[in-house]
Order: structure tokens, then C-alpha cells, then sequence
């Protein structure tokens, strides 16, 4: 697995010096704080929730979308940031210490999940209602399954259901270094997927989008099934999602979503930000040291007439390319989707976008293409999202152009996100859509698609198997 010992670490660190009380943000010391008494009723169990969540700001954390724009299609980097050296030529060492962060923090969202979910199943909070429990348990698992889907599709061949390579699974709390071998992309996959219908069934609902709930449950649960080739089950629950009773729905213009971070009424899930320094706001500011790929430049080209020109609010681009990238819009960090510069001590931080609705009408679109549905209802989708961007809108052609037109679409809508254009690369070439080779000069082997696991990982747990060519 990982350095247990640092998860160990890291969660005893927290538990004992700063539990997070039912404010997110809000810092409570607690004295002489175990893992035996850490959640001891409703208001700890609930203070030991909220620091899963806090977890997912975490510095290190913050930033990987931009590795993972820099792994894919979406740009580069051109400045100095941490753990950036290898990502544009996808060339990664194994030695690389952000990425020994990168995967013991997403293990560490697990290890407290695992302790939430070990303790409210026992009975170890006293006096908890039965549906506060539940929906704490959800939330929980909601969030190992995040953490998880994430490592897999980071760390292991997640678009070979037949494959070895998974990560290693852990479904209690570790207090101890232990080796254990990774389990199977399968394996991995099925508690990813019990842990998400567990919560959409008792997950609770209307909660801030800072919170994993029912809906938020659904939509990675989509997004799940897409990856693993359930395609109707993939349509089914995106459909839900986009025909929700809870009020989300897509922004009326593209920059309000970024304007609005978590409060938009787009996003699904995104951790919480607020006034305060960057150990606590995502450090997305980062994003300042990148560009745009060639790929991405081209594409937004070819979306409207006549050259592109990024001078003042620019014009020849798609809208949201030039909302990002325009002399006039790209703001203090040169990317107007991260719009605040939260290296001071002071303003407001950016956030994450792991879950949007946006993306969930394209994965609805070709969810159905997939499964052979009425390609008419999946261009309706796609057109809606390009429709917000005041693109020009698609008509059916063959079902092939159509998944291109919504893997390109995905590009244009997502860049620096949440690593789905990157995602959506790998997936499509193992289905023999388009060639990763071709598609990124840099790509020679079908093992450049995953990133090694880290070497402190492989020290830690002799038991880990490294990734095929590293």
C-alpha cells in the first residue's frame, strides 16, 4: 500500500491537535483525543466527519489538477511547481515526493472515513438518532469512494476491468504499518460502487455543496459506471441527476460557475473555501504557471470563424477558452476559471471542481451513445452545454463523430478541472476511439497512462507491486 506510518501520522496529528467541530472551518482542541474516543456521540461523530472533508484541501491535493492537465491534453506547465518535472513529457520518477503527498493524502481521506464508518457501525456514539448515523455513514463512504476512484484512476489500469493493477483496498482504520498486497481493478471498482449506492440511499439531501450527499452520491456513481462500461446504468443515473428536485441546474453563463465557486448551482460537490490562508483555501493560484496545450488552442479555434485573438476580450475562440484566456478575463492568475489569488494572507480561495452538472450532461450524452440509445436525446445534451457557450450546435452524423464531438466537448467545458479530459483519453483509446499516441506526441507505451506508485509506497509496503514499465 502507502506509508501507513505517515497516514498514521497524519490522522493522530489531526485528532489530537485540531478536531474540526460542525463548522467546517471551525478548530476545536480536544485534549488526550484516541482513536478509541474520537467519536464518542453525535456532535464528535460529526466533528470527525467534518475533517475528512477539510481534508480535501489539503495543499498538495489542491493543486493536482494541474499535473493532470499537464499528463493530458488540456496544457502545460511553464513554471516552477511542485512535482511538475516529467508531467508535460509524461515521463514521472517513481522518486517523485509530490506524488508520495498526492497518494497518502487520498489514502489519509480514506484511513478517517474508515475510523467514521467503524465507529458509527459499532455503536460507538452514544445517543445519535438513526438517521443522523446513517447519513454520516454515508458521507463517509461517499467520500472513501471519491478518494479511492481517484487513486485508481491515477495509480492503477482503471480502464481494464481484467487487470491486476488496482490499489490496495483498506475498509478499516490502520493504526499500524501494515503490508498488504494491491487488489484488482475489479475489486477496487466494487467497493467503489457498494460504498456510492449505500449512499445515495441514505446519504441526506438539499445539503451544501461542500457535502457529499444523495445527488453527489449519484453523479460520481455515474460517472463510475461509465468507466467500468455500464452504460445504461451510466444514463440512467446521470438522467437523474440532470432532472434533480434539488435545485442544481447549469449557470446561465459560464463565468458565473467560477464567480460562485461552491455556491454555484452547477457544482455537486467542491470542498469549502472561504477568507482565510492558503493552509486552508485549495492552492489552485498555482495555475498561474501554466498554459493552454496546442490541442486545446486549436480546438477552441475551430469552434468560431476566423482567426483567434486573445488581445482584450479577444474573439475567434470558443467562450470559454477566451473567458480563461483572454487578456481581459484571465485575471491575476492568467486562467479565469481560478479567479483568486490565494497566496496572501487575505480573499477569497478557489476551490476544486470534482462534480458539476455540466460534465454529467456529457456523460449522460455518451452514456446513451454507448449503449446504443436515441442519439438525438445524447445531442440534445451536448447541445445544451454548447448552446450555454454560444457554440455552434451539432446535428447526427454517425455515433463515431458523435463520441468524438463529446470527448472534444468535454475538453472545451472542462480544461483544468478535475483531470476528466485526461481520463477521457485513456478510456477512449482502450475502446479503440482514438489513438492516445497520436493524440500526444509524448505518449510511446500504454504505460504511461497510470503514474507510478510512489517509491516511499513501495518501501513502506513491500507487498506493492510497482506499475508495469516504472
Amino acid at each position: 500500500m502507502k506509508k501507513i506510518k505517515h497516514i498514521k501520522f497524519i490522522y493522530l496529528f489531526i485528532c489530537s491537535l485540531s478536531i474540526l467541530s460542525c463548522s467546517i472551518d471551525e478548530v476545536k482542541p480536544i485534549n488526550q483525543l484516541t482513536d478509541e474516543n474520537v467519536i464518542r456521540d453525535k456532535e464528535s461523530a460529526q466533528n470527525a466527519l467534518n475533517g475528512v472533508y477539510r481534508q480535501w484541501r489539503e495543499f498538495n491535493t489542491g493543486f493536482f489538477p494541474l499535473h493532470l492537465a499537464a499528463e493530458g491534453n488540456e496544457g502545460f506547465t511553464t513554471g516552477a511547481i511542485s512535482g511538475s518535472t516529467g508531467m508535460n513529457l509524461n515521463q514521472v520518477d517513481p522518486a517523485n515526493d509530490y506524488l508520495t503527498s498526492v497518494y497518502n493524502n487520498h489514502y489519509a481521506i480514506i484511513n478517517q472515513a474508515n475510523i467514521v464508518i467503524e465507529k458509527l457501525e459499532n455503536g460507538s456514539a452514544v445517543g445519535i438518532d438513526e438517521t443522523s448515523k446513517l447519513q454520516m455513514i454515508a458521507q463517509a463512504k461517499f467520500n472513501r469512494a471519491l478518494a479511492y476512484f481517484i487513486l485508481l484512476r491515477n495509480f492503477g489500469q482503471f480502464y481494464d476491468l481484467n487487470s491486476t493493477y488496482g490499489v490496495v483496498v483498506r475498509t478499516t482504520f490502520s493504526r499500524d504499518l501494515e503490508a498488504q498486497k494491491r487488489n484488482t481493478v475489479q475489486e477496487t471498482y466494487n467497493l467503489i460502487i457498494q460504498d456510492l449506492e449505500y449512499a445515495i440511499t441514505n446519504g441526506p439531501k438539499n445539503v451544501k455543496h461542500y457535502y457529499g450527499g444523495s445527488l453527489a452520491a449519484k453523479a460520481l456513481l455515474a460517472k463510475v459506471k461509465l468507466t467500468t462500461k455500464d452504460y445504461a446504468g451510466a444514463a440512467a443515473l446521470a438522467l437523474e441527476v440532470i432532472n434533480n428536485s434539488e435545485n442544481y441546474g447549469l449557470e446561465t453563463s459560464y463565468a458565473s460557475i467560477f464567480a460562485n465557486t461552491y455556491n454555484s448551482k452547477e457544482v455537486i460537490f467542491a470542498p469549502y473555501t472561504t477568507l482565510t490562508t492558503t493552509e486552508k483555501d485549495v492552492s489552485m493560484n498555482q495555475i498561474n504557471r501554466t498554459t493552454f496545450s496546442t490541442i486545446l488552442g486549436n480546438l477552441a479555434d475551430a469552434q468560431v470563424a476566423g482567426a483567434g485573438n486573445l488581445t482584450g476580450t479577444g474573439s475567434g475562440y470558443d467562450s470559454r477558452f477566451l473567458f480563461a484566456y483572454s487578456a481581459t478575463t484571465k485575471g491575476t492568475n492568467k486562467q479565469g476559471k481560478y479567479p483568486f489569488n490565494s497566496s496572501g494572507t487575505t480573499g477569497t480561495g478557489n476551490t476544486n471542481y470534482y462534480l458539476r452538472l455540466a460534465e454529467i450532461y456529457l456523460v449522460y450524452a455518451e452514456a446513451v451513445v454507448r449503449s446504443n440509445g436515441d442519439p438525438d436525446l445524447a445531442i440534445a445534451k451536448l447541445n445544451a452545454i454548447r448552446n450555454r457557450a454560444g457554440a455552434t450546435l451539432k446535428t447526427f452524423s454517425t455515433n463515431q463523430q458523435l463520441l468524438k464531438d463529446i470527448r472534444e466537448e468535454k475538453l472545451l467545458e472542462l480544461f483544468y478541472e478535475n483531470g476528466e479530459c485526461w481520463y477521457d483519453l485513456i478510456r477512449y483509446h482502450s475502446l479503440g476511439d482514438v489513438s492516445a499516441f497520436t493524440e500526444k506526441a509524448s505518449l510511446k507505451s500504454v504505460n504511461q497512462f497510470i503514474l507510478p506508485i510512489p517509491l516511499q509506497g513501495i518501501i513502506g509496503n513491500k507487498l506493492l507491486e510497482q506499475n508495469p514499465g516504472y
